[in-house]
C-alpha cells in the first residue's frame, strides 16, 4: 500500500493526467511498479517517509506511539504521502491506545496510517470507528508451502508443516525455523505423554514452558494443532498438519473421547486469550491447564 501511494509511475501518470503537456506519458499502468527508487527504498524498508511500528516484549508502549505522532507532524521528506504501518495494534495498553486515537481524530495532511490487528473485537470501539476495515483472506497452504520452498530452501516435508502451524501468514511462515521444529516435536511428545505422567514430571514440564511469556502463544498454537490432528485423523489422516507425527497422532486418537477433544482445545483456546489480553500469572495458569488436559486423557 505505500509503495502503491507513492510509486513515481503513479504519481507520473496522476500528472499527466492533469496536464498532458507537463511529462511525458508513463507506459506501465502496474501499481506499484516495483523497480522505480520510491519502490525499491520502500521495499527495502529504508524510506524515511514509511515508519513501522512493532511491538517490544508482547506490547506497544506510549513512548513508541508519542514518537511516532511526531514524526507524523512532519510533512513528507520525498514521497506524495507519509504512510504509518503499526502492526499488532491490539498489543496496545490504554496508553498507548489513547495516544493513538488523538492522531486518527486528526490526522496530519500527506498521511496515511495502517493498522494491522487480529480482529476488533481486541480494540478500543473509539479506535475501531475511526479507521477504514479491509479484511484478508490467510493465504493457501500450497502457497505458503511453495514460499518456504522457494525463499527458505525448506524441505517439501516440512514446509508442508510449517505451512499448516503459519495459519495463512506468510510472515509467520518464514519466522518459524528448524529449531523450532525440534520444539515442536518435544512439545507433542510430552502431550502424548500427559497420561502417564506424574504430578512432578507435569510441574517441572509446567515450568519449562513457562520460562518465556513470549515464546507461550507459539507454544499453544503447537497444543491446538496437536489436538486438531487428534479430532481429524480418524476421518481423514491426509488432512493431518504434523504429518512427520502421524504415528504418535494415530496411537493417541485411538484412546480419546472426542468429547475430551473438544473440551482440551476449548481449555488450550482459553489460557491462550488470557496470556494475550491480561497479565496472568503465567506459571500457575500453565500449571492448570496440564493438570486439565491430563484428566481429560483418563
Amino acid at each position: 500500500m505505500a509503495m502503491a501511494c507513492n510509486c513515481r509511475s503513479y504519481v507520473q501518470n496522476a500528472r499527466n493526467k492533469t496536464n498532458p503537456s507537463d511529462e511525458p506519458a508513463v507506459t506501465s499502468t502496474d501499481y506499484p511498479c516495483g523497480v522505480c527508487s520510491f519502490c525499491a527504498k520502500i521495499a527495502s524498508g529504508t524510506h524515511p517517509d514509511v515508519t513501522q511500528v512493532e511491538p517490544e516484549n508482547g506490547t506497544i508502549k506510549i513512548s513508541q506511539i508519542r514518537d511516532l505522532c511526531d514524526v507524523l507532524m512532519l510533512r513528507p521528506f520525498e514521497c506524495r504521502m507519509r504512510v504509518a504501518i503499526v502492526n499488532e495494534v491490539h498489543l496496545m495498553n490504554a496508553s498507548s491506545s489513547n495516544a493513538l486515537l488523538k492522531t486518527l481524530e486528526e490526522p496530519p495532511e500527506h498521511t496515511l496510517l495502517i493498522l494491522t490487528a487480529h480482529q476488533t473485537s481486541d480494540l478500543l470501539p473509539t479506535i475501531v470507528s475511526r479507521c477504514q476495515h479491509i479484511r484478508f483472506n490467510p493465504v493457501p497452504r500450497s502457497a505458503l508451502t511453495e514460499i518456504l520452498i522457494r525463499q527458505r530452501g525448506v524441505e517439501n516435508k516440512e514446509a508442508s508443516v510449517i505451512s499448516g502451524l503459519a495459519h495463512g501468514s506468510v510472515s509467520k511462515a518464514l519466522g518459524l525455523k528448524s529449531s523450532w521444529m525440534n520444539k515442536r516435536r518435544w512439545i507433542m511428545a510430552e502431550m502424548g505423554k500427559l497420561k502417564e505422567s506424574s504430578l512432578h514430571v507435569i510441574l517441572a514440564l509446567s515450568e519449562k514452558l513457562s520460562k518465556n511469556r513470549d515464546d507461550l502463544p507459539d507454544i499453544l498454537e503447537i497444543m491446538l494443532s496437536w489436538f486438531r490432528d487428534i479430532l481429524i485423523y480418524p476421518h481423514d489422516p491426509e488432512k493431518v498438519i504434523n504429518q512427520d507425527m502421524l504415528d504418535s497422532i494415530r496411537d493417541v486418537s485411538e484412546r480419546y473421547i472426542p468429547d475430551r477433544i473438544y473440551r482440551s482445545i476449548q481449555a488450550v483456546q482459553t489460557m491462550l486469550n488470557r496470556i494475550q489480553t491480561s497479565k496472568t500469572n503465567v506459571q500457575l495458569s500453565m500449571d492448570y491447564l496440564l493438570l486439565r488436559l491430563k484428566a481429560f486423557q483418563q
